[in-house]
């Protein structure tokens, strides 16, 4: 027998199935027969002459074999160490693949039998030397001699032939006595009807379920009862298959005689693997993560993986199997074809399922007329791929593209909310709409998604457009639905691309495309070498390296012609897509490019008449998602499309939708938080649901589209008739958003709504003033005057159809005075033919004009339809010009106009006109009218002028006859070229925009400028009613802001150009025009002051009001009045007196009303230069920098005005403000008047005279403010020494300097004159190789000045080079003022003259738009920092950042520099929302601050009387501590008032260390500076950090009363800040109980910060007093660091009698000093019961009976128990009695002990008596040098004493009479005599003497 272990069994199969006769194919062991030795094997030697171990031996065994031939590991299978070989050149590595892929496997060689057939045989023996065949199998369908399909009966073998197979093998079998199942395998020829052995594999096969299903055996029971020595021909199921009956169990059976019965059934078996057949089948290994599969009847498989399995790269590409049977061969096939359709295997491995199914249907394979190369061949030729439409695919890639990355979207923004991280928030927009680039076999698709709801999605390409609707399913697929196409998509991203399965077309592989130079592997696996040297040449489709995968050795090959370089060794484990070498490409030209699609795209998609619904399209645009087409006119469609009916209800729904988001950000726009503020607090308010932040985020990130929804269904509400009180009460909330924050035109439009609803319908109007006209003589003036609403242009037009002849000529009389209000009528005469059919001739003339001026004279034709103003201009004109000035007017009124538009009817009338063109002439016409009526709005105006050849002035479209004149708007377009902003709000007014004409270009585009023009008909109440006037006056030019505000809602406008008010009052004001203006200039300066910060939003830069000299409607004069910043100040007035052109009323000359001498009104032209300065400071953020002192002369006066209607006594001075400009001259800082905007440099300075409440007669200040308009407010070395100058200036005189910061950091430039001329030395002449210097030629350089450049020469080909060795720039333009290292040289000057100037006067920086690098720096060396909400203080701006790290991680410079960045770390003291806020804080501030450094705090007279009580009583319970500084008002309404004056506290570093309160505040007009203590529970809040995803929001709690690192710093801050330059008395309001010393706060430094109070205290110049209020305490260190004794000169101590101080608190010193043995010892003493029952053990103890004892030490121990709490209190109480104010004042340690009602009282004499005895004691020092501080006190102590002086109040009183002159006098007499006497004393004796 032979043996079968340890055996190379198919090497030796072969050579013993030659010693049976089995015909076999030429082989390397060709005639070898099998002389078995003693132990069953084959002898060695003949083995080894059958195999070849080298390749020269291979080489040998061709000669005789030939090829092709096949490579063979005697121990490999399942197509594991197996190659073909056609030619010789791949026969070595062939060859050493097999060695390495069955490592020690002897190899053999064998003819490949081309053409052939693989059939096997299924053998089962037995010990008693029996071999049965049970049928066998085809398995032909190969790829790399691996199985795929497997069938039986294999039909294409003749019976008898198969027969004689199956003998064969069962004499094998028996030959070799082989015991058990096993496959004998055949290359069978069809061709020739001849089988060939090809091996014996003794074993069962995972295919053996095709035999069993074919035999009914089960070959694995077979296995074993063979094994357990059962014969065969005993097996039942055997014996079954032979055709015996069941009953028939011991006839015998010849195995080699007898015939089976034949199949009734055929099989086809596939085999599952982890394979892409799109690449060769090559394995692919990763995580499944389900399969999906369902028997049948016909069906069944098994899988050797579950759901959330995986295929490890070592492991067989096989896992799974699929069998399926049938009557026949084509129904087995059907029946597989079936199976494999349904099976879905998801993960991350492929597999050839898709690609089974197209082989089954191959007509081949249908045909049976494959062989073994049949597979491998299609496979090489990929003749078997999937059928589909390329644009199929394409466009499902990029539906899965965009769903993937709405997806990843989303979880980044949840993900960053969760984490409070802020970033994703501001780009949600950005999802809405993006591109997706799909490229597909070397074409590049870009589309374009629009995210049109939560699951829909629009992609546009080339011109098309198709909607998707995505429906997620729960296995991770999803549906998309696009016309009448359901797709189901499932699709996953691979290293090597986009794996996407398409149900009903397949698995497509979209691959990444990857830089050809490249090399990168295919799949997971193990280099094992590379086939080529590093740096050798490898062509194109040349395999480079050899990959180990799922046991085999796959070559991968280059994809482009290169030199090879590896990056991976040999045994590196790799993954998919890995770089395994790159390429030195050989032609990089001719690598294969990617090209963009062209042409038409359609995909398979069926006809839908489906549409979407146009309201659901507008919700989903509300909800922040994209809209297909304009928002707007998709509602304005809607409703068209809507019944009246639904309207109201429609309309509700959307203005819901709208509030359901606004309503939330209104309130907080309105109170200027910035948007990363806003969406933390909406965070804060959402923890629970974070999705509806996201939500909210989307939607208001869409704010412009769903503003315009909005806006469009109200305007749609004007024509409908029924509005609802629930509709009606949504457009009021409408109207109540904010103004800013994009709102606004859906504010006025709103407004507009409830205006024209509040009002009568049209008609009950009409019948209204039909009344009125229906008379024979009505009031015309009257009527004329009425509001518009009753008597508007639109009735009259209307009531010109009239029936009543008599109320038609009304009508027109009316219409016609209303028309021309403005001027004055005679003569009106009116014919009325009929209804529709009149004409009028009437004379005007402007008023104001000289009085012997012609009246001009108008005709007016009324008809009902256009079409017969072509007759009208056939007709006489009945007007002559009397003047010869061409000064008459015609107007043409069409009443019915039917449905011509009005720009149709225009461009008619220009062509009517200029054919009637000399009748006009004759007439002296001018100016011809068109009115078309419109009721029920107003008529649509035109004018057409004679000298522009009857065009149309589009400037005058749809205004009244009289406005062009009254609003200057002739005048004005003579300088600007105007665009209409229509329609405005007011009918009296017009909105235009305007940029210069004739404005030689400067490179920067001429700013335009927004022209809102409003006219006035009275001016009720003047100059009587000084409220009434001003009020009506202030809502016209207030109404003029809104319009400017309305016209930036237009996207063609926007918030760029500047804006200018033009108000024309047509009343006659009946006083001398001085006086007028003093009034009018008076309210301007008020009105500029009330409504600054929207005047500078509105970039309002001149305000015009023109009022008429005279009495009733006769206008002498006209007086203008003009507030311009076009003299370089903000809004600074002027007057002048106008004389009018006598025909039009136009303006010819103006007369300064001061001097009379002529004046000029500025020309566009010459306000450009300062509008251009004032544009660019706009654009960033900030106000033209001389601005500032306008708008602080304009803060002055409000600041006047609140101090007067609080009460105050002292006057306005006339001139409360003025400046000089500091200009450096030589050097040095000189004081210069010039007109603001003369400088050159980027900094500005002034010295400004303030005249306040506080310094009625004028304080100083210095001011130095950026020019961001110079070089973007950079810092040169000019602006360095200017700033470093005046700085000093300051110090010098001991004034408040105050810093405007808006720049841009260190200058930083290059030398541009060399640009043009260095040159490049090229390395060896080769740019490609790099540089080796810069030069210049001998001439460039001879061009250049001396110092410009550091050279030296070098020669090259004999010309000289001068080789650049460094830049100097010196003498050049472009380096003049500092380019590099001088800036930074002067930024170092200006830092440390910053800190200087912090130390020694009062330093403020205001910072708006930006401040950058050291102007940041700047901001907090100077301490004091007022930031405006738009102003970030950065170091690098945020895209540098992002550069930085490589991504978009900062959106804004907010998130760097914001308020809310610089407010948490107390950087910003305070936060502004525009300029005109920021000049008020600055002027608040500076109440605080003295004159000079060396003077005490300004004081008031007291306003809020100092012997108040102070009702608001802090308690021992948490308290907001500014209701005890500031009060408060109770829930009841009850008014409760604090320590301070009302209305003058101000805190400061509000949002840093919340646990401590400061700020400044006045007691009784007294400036001080106030500590007091958070004693509420705070939070710190951390946030997340951008750049860093991880990171998230840290909320740390904060106790309250207790000392934190940063609240200790912030206490540490103001103290110094309330000394140095401050001067002010300081009040601490001491409530700690301690530091905190926990770990983390001892890290942030507590212990530091807690030592600077000290440092801060001790050096403190002012009264400081420490009071612990009422309920408070004070303990531990924190008495320590602020106990008077630290600086005993300035410093007292006081405490509330209600309050404590101690070391511990009493339950802590109880725990110590008072412990529960003690306690025990007090309830022996004091308790009567304890005492008796100690009597009791003191009589039981000399008892001899022990139980009484313990009875009753259990009766004490149970009542000490009982009183252990009551004495506990008790002790606590005894403790709490040594914390006491009687303790503290007896001991010394505080002065007095405080009532808190009175305590306001005590402390305004006590900090005045200090205030007044330190400028006495000044005085002492300065008259005295010598005497210290503490001695000065001594000696003025003495001087009260001696005057009887020893309480506060006398003190003040009498201080304040300055007693001491002559005790100050006799002073210095006694130091000078001291100081003469020292001196004498120092000369010898000999010089004294005769000296005296």
């Amino acid at each position: 027998m032979f043996n079968l272990c340890n055996s190379n069994w198919d090497a030796e199969a072969n050579i013993l199935a030659q010693t049976a006769g089995v015909p076999s194919i030429p082989w390397s062991g060709e005639g070898l027969e099998a002389n078995l030795g003693p132990d069953g094997t084959i002898p060695e030697d003949i083995f080894r002459k059958g195999t070849v171990s080298t390749v020269e031996q291979a080489k040998e065994a061709i000669k005789s074999i030939g090829f092709p031939v096949m490579i063979k590991a005697s121990e490999g299978g399942g197509g594991k160490g197996i190659r073909m070989v056609q030619e010789e050149k791949d026969l070595e590595s062939s060859f050493i693949q097999v060695q390495n892929e069955v490592p020690g496997s002897p190899i053999f060689m064998m003819q490949l039998c081309q053409g052939a057939r693989h059939i096997e045989v299924q053998i089962v023996g037995d010990e008693h030397g029996n071999a049965v065949a049970l049928n066998g199998r085809d398995c032909s369908t190969q790829r790399r001699f691996q199985k795929i399909f497997e069938e039986g009966p294999p039909v294409v073998v003749p019976k008898d032939t198969f027969l004689e197979m199956e003998r064969a093998a069962q004499r094998l079998t028996q030959n070799i006595g082989y015991i058990g199942a096993g496959t004998v395998e055949y290359l069978y020829n069809a061709n020739e009807n001849k089988f060939y052995f090809l091996e014996l594999n003794p074993r069962l096969q995972v295919e053996h379920p095709v035999t069993e299903e074919l035999t009914r055996v089960n070959l694995p029971a077979t296995q074993v009862l063979v094994c357990c020595g059962v014969p065969l021909e005993n097996i039942a199921q055997i014996r079954r298959f032979y055709g015996k009956s069941d009953s028939d169990t011991t006839s015998p059976i010849n195995f080699l005689e007898d015939r089976y019965v034949y199949p009734d059934r055929h099989v086809i078996a596939s085999r599952i693997t982890a394979e892409n057949p799109d690449d060769g089948f090559k394995p692919t290994s990763g995580k499944i993560e389900r399969i999906k599969f369902q028997s049948s009847v016909a069906c069944w498989g098994y899988f050797s993986i579950g759901a959330k399995g995986g295929i490890h790269e070592y492991a067989d590409s096989q896992f799974g199997h699929i069998f399926a049977h049938g009557n026949n061969r084509e129904e087995a096939r059907k029946a597989l074809m079936l199976s494999l359709k349904n099976i879905e295997v998801v993960g991350e491995i492929r597999n050839p399922v898709e690609y089974l199914v197209e082989l089954l249907q191959q007509e081949a394979f249908i045909n049976n007329s494959i062989d073994t190369s049949w597979l491998d061949g299609l496979i090489k030729e990929k003749s078997v791929t999937l059928r589909y439409n390329i644009n199929d695919v394409v466009f499902y890639a990029a539906v899965f593209r965009a769903v993937q990355s709405l997806k990843a979207a989303d979880e980044e923004v949840e993900s960053a909310l969760a984490k409070s991280q802020l970033g994703p928030l501001r780009d949600m927009a950005k999802m809405n709409r993006f591109p997706v680039e799909i490229t597909f076999e070397g074409v590049k698709y870009t589309f374009q998604i629009s995210r049109l709801g939560p699951s829909l999605l629009e992609l546009a390409i080339a011109d098309k457009k198709y909607l998707a609707q995505i429906m997620a399913q729960p296995d991770g697929t999803f549906l998309v639905s696009v016309g009448a196409t359901v797709m189901s998509v499932m699709g996953s991203d691979e290293a090597l691309g986009l794996r996407l399965r398409l149900d009903g077309i397949g698995t497509i592989m979209l691959p990444t495309v990857y830089d050809p130079s490249e090399l990168r592997s295919e799949f997971n696996g193990k280099v094992v070498r590379y086939l080529q040297d590093n740096g050798s040449m490898v062509k194109e489709g040349e395999p480079y390296v050899e990959l180990e995968a799922m046991k085999m050795i796959m070559p991968i090959k280059a994809t482009a012609t290169g030199k090879v370089s590896h990056l991976r060794g040999a045994g590196s484990i790799v993954s998919a897509g890995e770089l395994l070498g790159t390429l030195d490409l050989k032609d990089p030209s001719q690598v294969k490019k990617i090209v963009p699609f062209e042409g038409a795209f359609e995909i398979s998609t069926g006809s839908s008449d489906k549409d979407r619904n146009l309201q659901s399209q507008i919700e989903m645009v509300l909800d922040g998602f994209a809209a297909q087409e304009d928002a707007g006119i998709m509602t304005q469609k809607l409703f068209s499309e809507l019944p009246q009916a639904e309207r109201s209800e429609v309309a509700q729904g959307l203005f819901e939708r709208y509030l359901a988001v606004e309503q939330k950000f209104s309130p907080l726009i309105t109170k200027k938080l910035t948007v990363d503020q806003i969406y933390a607090e909406f965070i804060a308010e959402n923890k629970e649901n974070l999705s509806a932040v996201a939500s909210l985020a989307l939607a208001h990130s869409q704010l412009a589209p769903r503003s315009a929804v909005v806006v469009a269904a109200l305007r749609s509400l004007r024509t409908t008739t029924a509005l609802g009180a629930e509709l009606m009460e949504k457009v009021q909330q409408l109207s109540e958003l904010a103004n800013t924050g994009g709102y606004g035109e859906v504010v006025l439009v709103a407004r507009q709504i409830m205006d024209m609803k509040s009002s009568k319908p049209f008609g009950e109007r009409v019948d209204a003033l039909r009344e009125l006209l229906d008379l024979s003589h009505p009031d015309f003036d009257g009527i004329s005057g009425m509001a518009a609403s009753k008597a508007g242009t639109e009735l009259l037009s209307d009531l010109l159809l009239h029936e009543s002849s008599t109320v038609r000529s009304n009508a027109l009389n009316a219409l016609m005075r209303r028309l021309y209000r403005s001027f004055l009528i005679q003569d009106m005469a009116i014919e009325d033919e009929e209804a529709g059919k009149m004409s009028c001739n009437f004379k005007f003339q402007f008023p104001g004009t000289a009085e012997e001026a012609v009246f001009r004279q108008a005709h007016v034709k009324v008809v009902k339809s256009f079409d017969e103003v072509a007759e009208i201009m056939k007709s006489d004109i009945p007007l002559q010009d009397e003047s010869n000035k061409v000064a008459n007017t015609m107007k043409v009124i069409v009443t019915s106009p039917g449905s011509t538009p009005f720009e149709e009817m225009s461009k008619q009338m220009e062509g009517l006109l200029a054919g009637a063109n000399d009748k006009l002439q004759a007439a002296g016409i001018r100016e011809v009218g068109l009115v078309v009526s419109n009721p029920p709005n107003a008529p649509r105006y035109a004018s057409f002028m004679a000298d522009s050849g009857w065009k149309e002035n589009a400037a005058c479209r749809d205004m009244k006859p009289s406005l062009p004149n009254v609003l200057e708007v002739y005048r004005l377009a003579e300088e600007y070229s105007l665009e209409k902003v229509v329609p405005p709000v007011g009918r009296n007014s017009q909105v235009y925009v305007g940029t210069p004409i004739d404005l030689v270009p400067s490179g920067r585009r001429s700013p335009s400028t927004i022209f809102a023009r409003m006219i006035k008909h009275s001016m009720n109440g003047f100059p009587e009613t000084a409220q009434l006037w001003q009020d009506s006056l202030e809502n016209l030019l207030l109404n003029a802001v809104d319009e400017i505000e309305r016209a930036r809602l237009n996207p063609k406008i926007g918030y760029g150009p500047n804006s200018n008010i033009f108000a024309h009052i047509l009343y006659n004001l009946n006083m001398e025009p001085t006086s007028a203006y003093e009034m009018l200039e008076e309210f301007v300066n008020n009105f500029v002051a009330k409504h600054g910060s929207r005047l500078q939003r509105s970039k309002v830069d001149e305000i015009v009001v023109k009022v008429g000299i005279g009495s009733g409607d006769s206008r002498k004069q006209t007086l203008r009045l003009t507030a311009s910043s076009m003299t370089g100040e903000y809004l600074r007035t002027s007057g002048a007196m106008e004389m009018y052109d006598v025909i039009t009323g136009s303006p010819t000359q103006w007369f300064d009303l001061k001097s009379g001498d002529e004046a000029k009104l500025a020309s566009a032209k010459a306000k450009n230069r300062l509008q251009l300065r004032r544009s660019v400071a706009r654009n960033a953020g900030s106000t033209y920098a001389p601005d500032f002192l306008g708008m602080l002369k304009i803060e002055l006066i409000k600041k006047w005005g609140n101090y007067q209607d609080c009460g105050g006594m002292r006057n306005m001075p006339s001139k409360i403000f003025s400046s000089t400009e500091l200009v450096l001259v030589d050097g040095e800082i000189k004081e210069i008047d010039r007109d603001p905007g003369q400088h050159n440099i980027g900094m500005i300075a002034w010295r400004c005279t303030l005249c306040t409440p506080e310094y009625p007669e004028g304080r100083d200040i210095v001011l130095i403010a950026n020019d961001v308009t110079h070089k973007a407010g950079s810092f040169g070395v000019d602006e360095d020494i200017l700033f470093q100058k005046a700085s000093a200036y300051a110090r010098e005189k001991g004034l408040p300097r105050i810093h405007i910061a808006c720049n841009s950091g260190a200058r930083v430039g290059l030398a541009e004159e060399l640009k043009p001329f260095f040159k490049v030395k090229w390395t060896n002449d080769d740019p490609s190789k790099g540089f080796d210097y810069l030069y210049l030629e001998e001439q460039d350089l001879k061009s250049l000045p001396d110092d410009a450049v550091d050279v030296h020469v070098q020669r090259v080909n004999g010309k000289k080079h001068f080789v650049i060795d460094a830049i100097i720039g010196e003498g050049l333009k472009s380096t003049q003022g500092g380019i590099g290292v001088e800036n930074l040289q002067g930024s170092g000057l200006i830092a440390g003259e910053t800190s200087k100037a912090y130390n020694e006067v009062f330093t403020l920086s205001y910072v708006t738009g930006r401040s950058v690098g050291i102007g940041a720096y700047l901001n907090r060396l100077g301490q004091r920092v007022i930031q405006m909400v738009n102003g970030p203080m950065i170091l690098t701006g945020f895209s540098a950042l992002n550069k930085l790290l490589g991504k978009n991680v900062y959106s804004s410079q907010d998130q760097l520099g914001g308020p809310q960045v610089m407010v948490p770390n107390g950087i910003t003291h305070e936060v502004v929302t525009d300029d005109t806020e920021g000049v008020g804080a600055i002027l608040d501030w500076l109440s605080y601050v003295p004159k000079t450094t060396a003077e005490i705090p300004p004081i008031l007279e007291p306003m809020d009387p100092v012997s108040r009580e102070v009702t608001f009583m802090p308690s021992k319970t948490p308290y907001d501590p500014r209701h005890m500084l500031e009060g408060t008002t109770t829930p009841e309404g009850g008014k409760l008032t604090g320590f301070f004056d009302e209305g003058t506290f101000k805190e400061y570093l509000p949002g840093w260390g919340k646990s401590v309160v400061i700020g400044r505040g006045k007691l009784g007009g007294v400036p001080m500076g106030v500590i007091a203590v958070e004693t509420r529970s705070m939070d710190r809040k951390v946030p997340a950090d951008p750049a860093n995803p991880a990171s998230q929001e840290v909320v740390e709690p904060q106790a309250g009363q207790v000392w934190f690192p940063d609240s200790a710093f912030k206490t540490a801050t103001a103290i110094r800040d309330f000394n140095r330059g401050e001067n002010l008395p300081l009040i601490i309001f001491a409530n700690w109980r301690g530091f905190s010393g926990g770990t983390r706060d001892m890290y942030q430094e507590v212990l530091k910060f807690g030592a600077q109070i000290v440092d801060a205290l001790v050096e403190y110049k002012s009264p400081v007093f420490v009071y612990i209020p009422p309920g408070g305490e004070l303990r531990g260190g924190s008495w320590v660091v602020i106990d008077p004794t630290i600086n005993p000169e300035q410093m007292e101590m006081y405490a509330d009698v209600e309050s404590r101080g101690g070391i511990l608190e009493p339950p802590g010193i109880v725990e110590v000093k008072f412990r529960a043995g003690q306690q025990r010892e007090l309830m022996h003493r004091l308790d009567p019961e304890l005492r008796k029952l100690d009597a009791m053990l003191e009589e039981s103890s000399s008892s001899e009976v022990g139980s009484a004892a313990q009875d009753i030490e259990a009766q004490i121990k149970t009542r000490e128990d009982k009183l252990s709490p009551l004495y506990t209190q008790i002790a606590c109480e005894f403790a709490d009695l040594h914390d006491r104010t009687g303790r503290m004042e007896a001991t010394g340690v505080i002065r007095q002990g405080l009532e808190w009602r009175r305590s306001r009282e005590f402390f305004y004499w006590r900090v005045k008596c200090r205030l007044l005895q330190k400028e006495v004691e000044s005085q002492i020092k300065e008259v005295d040098p010598s005497l210290s501080a503490k001695e000065s006190q001594e000696l003025l102590s003495s001087w009260l004493s001696e005057a009887g002086k020893d309480d506060d109040k006398s003190i003040v009183t009498f201080l304040e009479g300055r007693p001491f002159a002559y005790k100050l006098e006799q002073l210095k007499v006694d130091v000078t005599k001291t100081q003469i006497k020292e001196l004498l004393e120092k000369l010898p004796e000999s010089e004294r003497e005769g000296l005296l």
